[in-house]
């Protein structure tokens, strides 16, 4: 197998399993749209995130939030970053923070 064919293969599954999260979240999580706005800012597509879902995340962790609500976005966030080898989510990622 070719190094090209491997490369597409890898985005070609991340993409199927960034669909599948996301369709789990609207269905299992209490927090359905702090999830699917992790999901979808931490795409494998190598493309910057849309506004609109960091702003989300970024909601999600302000002062006016209860604790819990903060702690888990922070572990959300923290868990999908470990997860990705995407130069745009960990580019963004900085830039945001």
């Amino acid at each position: 197998m070719s190094v090209g064919t491997q490369k597409s293969l890898r985005k070609a599954l991340g993409a199927l399993k960034d669909t599948t999260t996301v369709s789990l979240a609207k269905v299992n999580s209490d927090y359905k749209e702090l999830d699917i706005s992790i999901v979808k800012a931490t795409n494998h597509y190598e493309r910057p995130a849309k506004e609109k879902h960091i702003r989300a995340i970024f909601a999600a962790v302000s002062a006016t939030r209860p604790r819990a609500d903060v702690a888990y976005c922070i572990h959300a966030l923290a868990r999908r970053l470990s997860r990705t080898h995407n130069w745009a989510v960990c580019a963004s990622a900085s830039y945001e923070i």
